[in-house]
C-alpha cells in the first residue's frame, strides 16, 4: 500500500536571531513526518517572477497545515503596513488552516503593560502611540499580530483556531511542539476535518 503524502506544515517566524532554533525546529518536525516549508532552510517553493511576499502568501495557501511563532523582533519583510510573516498569519486565519500558534512572553508581557497608551478604551481601536527604541520589543505590530491570532476583533463566542501557546524559553516551545505534532495521525485526522 503507497504511504499517504507528507502533510504538508509550514513554520513561520521571523529569522533574525532565532536562525537555530527554526532549524532545529524544521529538524524535528521533518522527524514527525512532515514536510516543512520555511523561509530560512529554503523550503518555501519559490517563483521567481514573483516577490518574497507573493512567494511566502502561497505557502499559506498551499500548506496543510500552519505553525506560528510570534516573537518580540517583528521582522525585517515590511512591505507596506505588515511583515511578511503577519502577512503568512492572516491567509492562514483568513483560508481558517488547522493552525498552532505561540508567543514569547515577552510578547504578551508588552501588550499588557502598553495596552493603555496603545487601544482606546471605548472601541480597542489603536491610538496613536509610538514606541521608542528598547532591547525588549522592536516594534508594536507584534502585539497587533497576536491580537490578530487570538482573532481580538472576532466576538469570543464565534472565535476558532485562536489558542496561542505562550514560552519563555526553547524547552517550553519544544514541549508544546511535542504535545501537538508528534502523533501524525492525529493531525491527518484534523486536517481531514477541517476540509469538510
Amino acid at each position: 500500500m503507497p504511504q499517504p503524502r507528507k502533510l504538508k506544515l509550514l513554520l513561520a517566524s521571523t529569522v533574525i536571531g532565532f536562525e537555530d532554533q527554526l532549524t532545529q525546529l524544521c529538524s524535528i518536525l521533518d522527524r514527525y513526518g512532515y514536510h516543512v516549508l520555511n523561509s530560512h532552510i529554503g523550503s518555501i517553493p519559490v517563483h521567481p517572477g514573483k516577490s518574497n511576499l507573493q512567494n511566502c502568501v502561497n505557502a499559506a495557501k498551499n500548506c496543510d497545515l500552519f505553525l506560528g511563532f510570534i516573537r518580540p523582533w517583528y521582522g525585517t519583510g515590511i512591505i507596506g503596513a505588515r511583515s511578511i510573516t503577519h502577512e503568512e498569519f492572516r491567509e492562514a486565519i483568513k483560508l481558517q488552516k488547522p493552525r498552532w500558534f505561540l508567543v514569547h512572553r515577552d510578547v504578551t508581557f508588552a501588550r499588557q503593560l502598553l495596552k493603555p497608551y496603545m487601544f482606546k478604551k471605548r472601541d480597542r481601536s489603536r491610538t496613536a502611540f509610538k514606541l521608542k527604541d528598547n532591547p525588549v520589543l522592536d516594534d508594536l505590530r507584534a502585539i497587533d499580530l497576536y491580537n490578530d491570532a487570538v482573532q481580538l476583533d472576532v466576538p469570543l463566542k464565534k472565535r476558532t483556531g485562536h489558542w496561542v501557546q505562550e514560552f519563555y524559553r526553547m524547552p517550553e516551545a519544544m514541549e508544546y511542539i511535542e504535545s501537538q505534532f508528534s502523533d501524525i495521525q492525529r493531525i491527518r485526522r484534523i486536517c481531514a476535518e477541517m476540509k469538510k
